[in-house]
Order: C-alpha cells, then sequence, then structure tokens
C-alpha cells in the first residue's frame, strides 16, 4: 500500500465516522425536545447525544492533517519536514483543547476550554477563507483548483461549526430551567426555537461537508 491509498483510506473513514456518528448526535438531540417524553428520558437523550458528539468532533479536527497528507501524496503541496510536524503539533493541542473543553463543560476549566476552541474555530476558519480567496485571485500558496477550493470549504465548515455551538447556548440555559422549573408553555417553545436554530447550522454543515466530498472525489476544480 503506497501513502495515498493509506491517506485515501483514512480520508474516507474520517467522514464516515464525522456524518454518521453526527447523524446520531443530530438524532438524539432533536428527540430530546420532545414535550411528550419524561423529564429524565429527555436529559438521557441530550446526555447521550453530548457523549457521541465527542467523536465527529475528532473527525472534525482530522480532517485537516489527513487532507494534508492526502494533498501533499498527490502532488498538490510539498510542505516540508517542519512545516508538517507543527502541523502535527498544532492538531494535537487543538485535539486536546477541542474535546477536552466539550467532555468538561460542566467544570470551569473545561468551560474555558471550549472558549478557548471557539476562538482557534473561528480563527482557523476565516484564515483558510483569506487563503482560498489568495489562491483563486492568484497570489497563491496553492493553484486555483480543488485544493484551494477544499481548503476554503474546510475553513468555511469551520464557521458553521462554530455557528451550531453559538446557537446551542441558550438551548443549553432552557435544558437547565427545564430541569429546575419542570415543562411549561413558554419553555418549551424556547427549547423548540433553540433547536431548530441548531439544527440549521447542523444541515448547512452537512451540505459543506458533502460538497467538500464530491469535489475531492471528482476533482471538479481541477
Amino acid at each position: 500500500m503506497d501513502s495515498y491509498e493509506f491517506w485515501k483510506f483514512l480520508h474516507i473513514c474520517m467522514f464516515v465516522f464525522w456524518l454518521g456518528t453526527d447523524m446520531g448526535v443530530m438524532l438524539c438531540s432533536k428527540k430530546s425536545i420532545d414535550s411528550t417524553l419524561s423529564i429524565e428520558t429527555r436529559f438521557q437523550l441530550l446526555e447521550m447525544a453530548l457523549k457521541i458528539e465527542l467523536l465527529p468532533r475528532v473527525m472534525w479536527v482530522m480532517a485537516l492533517p489527513f487532507g494534508v497528507h492526502l494533498s501533499k501524496s498527490l502532488g498538490y503541496i510539498d510542505p516540508n519536514v517542519i512545516t508538517v510536524a507543527l502541523m502535527w503539533v498544532f492538531v494535537i493541542a487543538w485535539l486536546i483543547i477541542n474535546v477536552g473543553g466539550a467532555a468538561n463543560l460542566d467544570k470551569p476549566w473545561g468551560q474555558q476550554l471550549s472558549k478557548l476552541n471557539r476562538f482557534i474555530t473561528a480563527s482557523l476558519g476565516v484564515g483558510l477563507i483569506i487563503v482560498a480567496i489568495s489562491s483563486f485571485m492568484g497570489f497563491g500558496p496553492y493553484e486555483a483548483n480543488s485544493i484551494a477550493l477544499k481548503v476554503g470549504l474546510y475553513g468555511l465548515v469551520n464557521i458553521t461549526i462554530l455557528g451550531i455551538e453559538i446557537a446551542f447556548f441558550p438551548l443549553g440555559a432552557s435544558f437547565e430551567r427545564l430541569a429546575t422549573e419542570g415543562s411549561s408553555p413558554e419553555l418549551e417553545q424556547s427549547i423548540s426555537s433553540g433547536m431548530g436554530t441548531t439544527l440549521m447550522w447542523v444541515h448547512i454543515t452537512y451540505i459543506m461537508i458533502f460538497v467538500v466530498a464530491f469535489i475531492g472525489v471528482t476533482k471538479i476544480a481541477g
């Protein structure tokens, strides 16, 4: 097996475990707003969703190094050893911050990690979009092809994921009220509205991931 086949296999696994497991997160989250269920059951569904969600978080981060190595094996880019090593240092640090924050939101330090992760996500997203625009304008660092387009779209995926997290904040507060106050029409409306906004960003993210995968397979932009 050459390096291309190896990184292609990991790339496919990344998409499968990213979208596949995130569908479970979405379905559990969506069911958790069903007011006909007991409050205990709804919280169990939400807790299950938050636990499953850790795996797509890992895949989201790993999309960066897998994409770089796959592009390198195809000859689209040629980063030196130091660049690759620095990328992996960043990826490992981001992975710890991202997953560590999500898994420990009930702790103050977990909330701080989550805030730091949002900053990293926003910065990376905007940075990659700028790189893609620069490449298509002829300023590099990439040629105006599928790689530059995928870089920009991955940056955009980071922005839509940030939208998911921001939209979920008021929803989390509403569920805290549900635990202490119990159900009420006003509160259920707030929960449904918050979930609707969150799912809007989720669906946009899914579409973006499908587009990235399509471009990667078809090389439609060269």
